[in-house]
């Protein structure tokens, strides 16, 4: 009897041997005796399964070598499962580490482990939970856990989304207090880049305000949504922003996709004014945001699997901005070179993600999100440079208009815009320096025959060179402008009457000695002036009488046979005007307006 109980125990045995083999096989090995920070990789093996898989149905599967071509798997809703076996067999002390996944956005890890072959156990993690609930307050899923001396720890890792996402397989292994040091550098640096972009978004609200410019604003409201994007994607919004709204964590990173891209197209349009200078690309940006718009409406009513792709494909939609820089920049829009610039770096950089995330074609895991968040501080600033550069050149061309507004087409000179702000130039000066200021009208002479003689053409040709005379003749400071038809105008300031005199007879003299050569013929011409005081030391003349005073010399100057000059006191002294009175400053003030007006209707 006894014989056949121990011949039964064998058999029992016997075919318990292969299932107990089968439950328990042997883990493939990582030596972590001199572990400091690695990523899981061969021998580790991994297996793909469908969502319902458990624990006890994978302990046989067909695991395969975790190599870098398999770590990103593309958009999937399957379950995905790491095994390995942490060995500290060589080792004296105890090994504590942690286990840490690269991506903020994985639903759920679950942990199964044996330490020395005992039973197993188990730890969900899932940021399916409030972010305090976590067992290490790191901004990614992480488990810690602590291998023996000269023992081991055997670990089954499933990890899974409650919705389809981009995975990857990238999973960190690092020593407990390497960890530590290496998160507080990781914090850190991400900590210098929010500072970056929030110094960023300043200027852009600086600028929106003092400036009052709506491009500013956009600009702006682009870095919000990007900036938050990024703190999404790094974890800190979980951490920090929002650590109890599991919605806003779960639900929040393809709206944010979608408004990033929305923004960025938003300031696109406003930058590169693509209304005006590109209407048909307006068109479709316009009807892109609004898609981008109802996608986020969808993700909020529920919606998950289009607005997924939406998401996606709106980040690398933005990848094709350069091109449109590019083509404004050879259009004539000089600051569009920083911004393609800027978006050619972070567009290729969204792109390269985009590829890498949700497709398996790239074995990059999420390095690809690095190297673009880096490059999205760059884009910014370059994109701070071409607001800069667009503000110099909207300064330039608003200079350019007013100097256009303020000057005569023809000769070139100041028109009469210019003529109430140089008078309150040359008053301040004449304050100043005490020097005082003359006002020389001219007129060119038998104007309107010489057109009928010759055309308007050549009258047109006599003034232009008129304007080049005057143009030579005006020293740096002084004011030259045509006043109206055959009508010029000279401000001076010197020292004494006789010298603005000369000035005036110069120009009287020049202008009679070089006839205008015109359809070879040689015009003959001449020309009237009329000089006047109006800031000197005994003279301040009101400002409605300056041009008057002039005219009135003038007139006189055409009544005694024109070509010549005429000062408005000689004047004064020859008529013995006593209808003139002292102005406030002591000067003379003619009141003898049907005089002037006279000259003025009956002049050619």
């Amino acid at each position: 009897m006894s014989i056949f109980r121990t011949a039964l125990r064998l058999a029992i045995l016997l075919v318990a041997l292969p299932l107990t083999s089968q439950a328990a096989p042997e883990l493939p090995e990582i030596e972590i005796n001199a572990l400091s920070d690695q990523l899981i990789r061969s021998p580790a093996e991994y297996l793909r399964t469908s969502e319902k898989t458990t624990f006890g149905q994978i302990q046989g599967g067909d695991f395969q070598p975790l190599t870098p071509a398999s770590v990103n798997q593309g958009i999937s809703g399957d379950t995905f499962w790491l095994r390995f076996r942490l060995s500290n067999r060589q080792g004296t002390d105890s090994v504590r580490w942690v286990l840490h996944h690269e991506t903020s956005y994985l639903d759920n890890i679950t942990v199964y482990f044996s330490d020395n072959d005992s039973p197993f156990q188990s730890v969900h993690l899932s940021d399916r939970k409030p972010f305090n609930e976590r067992i290490l307050a790191y901004r990614t899923l992480a488990f810690p856990h602590e291998t023996t001396a000269a023992g081991h720890t055997d670990v089954y890792v499933k990890m899974a989304y409650d919705k389809a996402d981009s995975v990857s397989l990238n999973l960190g292994l690092s020593e407990a207090d390497h960890f530590a040091e290496r998160s507080r550098g990781e914090y850190f640096a991400y900590g210098i880049y929010f500072g970056v972009m929030a110094t960023l978004l300043l200027i852009a609200l600086l600028g929106a305000a003092l400036l009052r410019q709506m491009v500013y604003l956009h600009y702006g409201l682009f870095l919000v949504f990007s900036t938050l994007m990024w703190a999404a994607l790094n974890g800190f919004s979980y951490q920090y922003l929002w650590p109890s709204s599991v919605f806003l964590h779960n639900e929040g990173f393809h709206i944010l996709f979608l408004a990033t891209s929305i923004t960025a197209l938003q300031f696109s349009r406003h930058f590169l004014k693509t209304r005006d200078n590109f209407p048909r690309f307006n068109r479709v940006m316009a009807a892109l945001q609004l898609i981008m718009l109802s996608g986020i409406g969808l993700r909020l009513a529920g919606v998950y699997d289009p607005v997924l792709v939406l998401s996606f494909l709106s980040l690398a939609i933005l990848a094709g901005l350069p091109v449109l820089g590019y083509i404004a920049w050879r259009r004539g829009q000089n600051y569009a070179r920083w911004y393609a610039l800027a978006w050619l770096v972070y567009g290729v950089g969204l792109l390269v993600s985009v590829l890498s995330a949700g497709t398996p074609l790239f074995n990059w895991g999420m390095d690809p999100l690095l190297f673009t968040q880096i490059s999205a501080v760059l884009e910014s600033v370059l994109l701070l440079v071409a607001l800069a550069e667009r503000l110099i050149a909207w300064e330039r061309d608003r200079r350019q208009a007013l100097t256009l507004a303020r000057q005569d087409a023809l000769t070139g000179l100041n028109n009469r815009r210019v003529f109430p702000q140089a008078l309150e130039h040359y008053q301040a000066r004449f304050h100043q320096t005490g020097h005082p200021v003359y006002l020389i009208m001219i007129d060119l002479d038998h104007f309107k025959e010489l057109n009928d003689q010759y055309g308007h053409d050549a009258g047109d040709r006599v003034l232009r060179e008129f304007g080049r005379l005057l143009r030579n003749h005006c020293r740096p400071g002084d004011t030259c402008l045509r006043y109206g038809g055959e009508e010029f105008a000279m401000l001076v300031q010197v020292p004494r009457e006789r010298e603005a005199t000369r000035i005036a007879e110069r120009i009287r003299q020049a202008f009679e000695r070089h006839p205008t050569q015109y359809d070879g013929a040689f015009i003959q011409h001449t020309l009237t002036a009329g000089l006047a005081p109006i800031f000197s030391a005994d003279r301040l003349v009101a400002w409605d009488d300056i041009v008057r005073e002039a005219d009135k010399a003038l007139y006189l100057a055409k009544e005694q046979g024109r070509n010549k000059v005429v000062v408005f006191e000689t004047l004064a002294k020859a008529r013995g005007d006593e209808q003139a009175e002292p102005s406030i400053a002591g000067g003379m003030k003619s009141n003898n307006k049907e005089e002037t007006d006279a000259y003025r209707e009956g002049k050619t």
